[in-house]
């Protein structure tokens, strides 16, 4: 997934500045789920300042920030039938646990994308639509320009329609 990222900064003197105009850096489209990618545009350690733009996306440590830090992913969903048929399921799972370390851990392997994170998200979708299911069933749709606050609760996003979703999330990392 290529998302153009745009980072600023201040020089020496203190006076803004752009520090770098390109794509992120930690990106990925998954073969063999077609219109399943996602992009980790920043993240940053817990207590940084705005004088810190130490890109820590180039780490590619987990992608669940610890308490106090923040992680912004953008994520490209295609429908359910798409996620529950890869095309070769074994290269896909390979890549997911590859290209989404911390996350791919918390997922369900009993419950197909029900998961849960120790964080704080803010999820915003940009395109087409997503249903939020929480574990029990109980679940909302989301259209764009909706936005989820989702604290810390098991749940699962779901793709009924079918084209890809777009959406935004600012994971902080929470104590737990």
């Amino acid at each position: 997934m290529q998302v153009r990222r745009i980072v600023t900064g201040h020089d020496a003197e203190g006076k803004p500045v752009f520090v770098s105009d390109d794509t992120a850096p930690r990106a990925a489209d998954f073969a063999d789920i077609p219109g399943y990618g996602f992009a980790q545009v920043w993240c940053n350690a817990p207590n940084a300042g705005t004088a810190d733009t130490e890109d820590l996306t180039q780490v590619r440590t987990s992608l669940i920030p610890a308490a106090g830090g923040c992680s912004m992913l953008m994520v490209s969903l295609p429908p359910d039938s798409v996620m529950a048929s890869p095309l070769n399921p074994e290269r896909a799972f390979a890549q997911m646990a590859e290209q989404l370390p911390g996350l791919i851990e918390c997922f369900d392997p009993e419950q197909p994308g029900m998961h849960q994170t120790p964080t704080i998200d803010y999820g915003v979708l940009l395109e087409g639509e997503l249903w939020l299911e929480l574990d029990g069933g109980e679940a909302r749709v989301l259209k764009p320009g909706d936005v989820v606050i989702q604290n810390g609760t098991r749940h699962a996003w779901r793709n009924k329609s079918d084209r890809v979703a777009k959406a935004v999330f600012f994971m902080i990392g929470a104590p737990q």
